[in-house]
């Protein structure tokens, strides 16, 4: 069961966030992880694949600083929870940031309900929070080619879903041939690492499926299983340190 989770934190409303904090959001959550589970905090640093959380960038809602996380795996959270009503805080580079006790917001859809509960929308839309790039023949893409986009969600997906609700590959055959651009709002941003620089795409795009008369609902409804997926999973490479957070839009 997917979860999206915001913490509030205490500091004021005007201070500063910490330059290039990617890693240590991540860390953050791992500390959490281990203090709630040590060995399952282990498992999950020790997976091969894709990570069963993303982490966004400190930002503020309604003036207020935030911390915010998403789980893809149903374990993570009781001892995530156990961890926080314990008391934590994020720290990044000398800097606390003490979590309120009141204040949380916790939104959760199951894998099964985002089947259920999925349209046949033709036009998807999204927004990309932060700086989102893909890996393709040991190059980053920093540009929202809709097979690389889908194909992030799948693998995610496939991942983490039940056995049952998994999606066949074909998917992307089916982007491939029926997915195209519709418009977009870009620019490109620059997100710094310890030692590095990596360029990422933030802004609005709109995929359409085109000749949709030649599919069927139940096709069209598994690209927008996907897209609802999006926002928990993220897009693109490096979401548990901040990249590649995503918001499905309604299409204009």
């Amino acid at each position: 069961m997917p979860y999206a989770i915001t913490l509030p934190l205490i500091t004021d409303s005007d201070a500063s966030f910490p330059t290039a904090p990617h890693r240590a959001l991540q860390g953050t959550l791992y500390a959490w992880l281990q203090q709630g589970d040590p060995d399952l905090a282990g498992c999950v640093h020790q997976l091969p694949g894709p990570k069963p959380f993303t982490v966004t960038p400190l930002s503020r809602r309604n003036g207020q600083p935030c911390y915010h996380f998403t789980l893809l795996d149903d374990a993570l959270w009781p001892p995530l929870e156990t961890a926080l009503s314990n008391g934590v805080q994020v720290e990044i580079v000398n800097q606390r940031w003490p979590v309120a006790q009141d204040g949380r917001q916790t939104e959760h859809c199951s894998y099964a309900d985002l089947v259920a509960n999925a349209r046949t929308e033709t036009g998807l839309a999204f927004r990309f929070l932060s700086p989102t790039s893909f890996r393709s023949q040991d190059m980053h893409y920093p540009l929202p080619d809709p097979v690389m986009a889908f194909q992030s969600w799948l693998s995610r997906w496939n991942a983490f879903a039940p056995q049952d609700l998994r999606l066949n590959v074909n998917t992307l055959d089916l982007v491939a041939a029926h997915v195209a651009i519709a418009r977009f709002r870009l620019e490109t941003r620059a997100v710094t690492f310890d030692r590095y620089t990596q360029i990422g795409f933030v802004g609005t795009v709109t995929y359409r499926v085109i000749k949709s008369r030649l599919l069927g609902h139940d096709l069209i409804r598994r690209l927008n299983i996907l897209a609802d997926y999006a926002p928990f999973c993220g897009t693109g490479h490096k979401t548990t340190q901040g990249m590649g957070q995503t918001r499905r839009l309604e299409p204009r």
